[in-house]
């Protein structure tokens, strides 16, 4: 048997990291530059003052070198003001009109490189004239930058190598003392290591944070979803998605005292399909839930807007008609009858015709009954209906000792 090569854990770890990194870089960038936009409200104006000052500064007459300082570096910090100025637009800009991209990644690099390259360069100006803060302006730059700007390993480390590598040459070639280079270059080292450290815990972190943010988001949207499903299953049928016998009792008997108080009159109708138990027996019950499904569609097809269907367990359904008197009722509940009649089940090819049998009861302007007043008459209408052959409409009256008054 072959052994997996001592590598393999190695490079699916780095596949997996990298595909996690992808999907939290542009947030990253994103992040960065917003960052960046209001680093550069403060650095604008730092810029700007320090131009001013150095370019106001006269140096003692016995220190030229002061002088050319000044003057090499005050227009480095007028021109920094101007980038920064252009840099904090460009982001203002990305983060308003776009989303994360390779533009936006881009400005970010770019603007970081442009940042740490300033600080490199006006380090060695005040190293060459042993002035300033020497060092210390490209160690700051760098760190500021390897916590500013959230980069994944694969752009921070090439970044801050080739910014030791570049501030090494230049160290390398300026007119410095040769005394001072051993100490230099290896402060010139450490300060890209240290921003180099900085940037990938900074990384780290974000990333971690991000991932466990959309891992709770997610749980959140399951859970709310979980919840919908939940709160819709309590009052809906499961198979065909109409409200069952509670939602559908509660719902009537709020429009029954409606009724009361409008003076108007409501009716139901109780549609129960025929022979529904041989379909379940000749065809098997997943036709029996189909023709079921079915029967919902038609129903809901068939009546208003306004109108309430409930499945009440089984083969039985029912229909909620408000302000509708028993005449009209009774032409729905025919209309819905003719409907069933001529609209079979196609399964996989196959017609099955059906029928049903309708019950319809109610209640005249002004009467007052319970929802279970109106369900017991129409049941009876609906026995009668199957007594008399089945597939058609019957109707019976509240009897006087089923009526009650509407809870309110």
């Amino acid at each position: 048997m072959n052994k997996a090569p001592w590598y393999q854990p190695y490079a699916g770890w780095m596949r997996v990291t990298k595909q996690e990194y992808d999907l939290v870089q542009g947030e990253g960038t994103m992040e960065s530059l917003r960052r960046f936009r209001w680093v550069v409200c403060l650095m604008v104006p730092l810029h700007l003052v320090m131009g001013f000052l150095l370019g106001r500064y006269r140096a003692p007459a016995d220190h030229p070198e002061l002088q050319a300082w000044a003057a090499t570096v005050g227009p480095a910090h007028w021109s920094a003001a101007l980038l920064a100025a252009i840099g904090g637009v460009a982001a203002h800009y990305v983060l308003r009109h776009a989303r994360a991209s390779a533009t936006a990644i881009a400005l970010q690099i770019l603007v970081s490189v442009g940042y740490i390259y300033l600080g490199a360069y006006l380090s060695i100006a005040d190293l060459v004239a042993n002035a300033g803060a020497g060092l210390s302006s490209f160690m700051l730059i760098c760190i500021m930058f390897g916590v500013l700007s959230l980069m994944r390993p694969a752009i921070s480390v090439p970044l801050f190598l080739g910014t030791y590598l570049v501030f090494a040459y230049l160290l390398r070639h300026a007119p410095i003392p040769p005394q001072h280079n051993n100490s230099l270059n290896i402060v010139a080292f450490f300060c890209p290591l240290l921003a180099l450290v900085a940037s990938l815990m900074v990384w780290s972190q974000f990333a971690k944070a991000v991932k466990l943010r959309r891992q709770l988001s997610r749980s959140n949207q399951a859970l709310v979803a979980q919840q919908r499903e939940l709160a819709f299953l309590a009052d809906h049928d499961t198979l065909t998605g109409l409200y069952n016998r509670r939602e559908f009792m509660r719902q009537a008997q709020q429009e029954l005292n409606r009724a009361v108080r409008a003076g108007v009159p409501t009716h139901c109708v109780m549609v129960d399909l025929d022979f529904f138990k041989k379909v379940n027996d000749l065809h098997g019950h997943p036709v029996g839930d189909a023709m079921l499904q079915h029967v919902a569609a038609v129903l809901l097809r068939g009546v208003r807007s306004t109108d309430t269907v409930a499945r009440l367990g089984g083969e039985e359904f029912i229909v909620l008609l408000p302000d509708t008197a028993r005449q009209g009722a009774c032409d729905v509940a025919e209309k819905l009858r003719l409907l069933l009649r001529s609209s079979p089940l196609v399964y996989l090819g196959v017609e099955l015709p059906m029928t049903a049998s309708m019950g319809v009861s109610g209640t005249t302007p002004g009467q007052k009954a319970s929802v279970g007043a109106i369900y017991a008459a129409a049941d009876r209408a609906l026995y009668v209906a199957k007594q008399l052959g089945r597939d058609q409409v019957q109707y019976a009256s509240p009897e006087a000792s089923e009526l009650a008054a509407p809870s309110d």
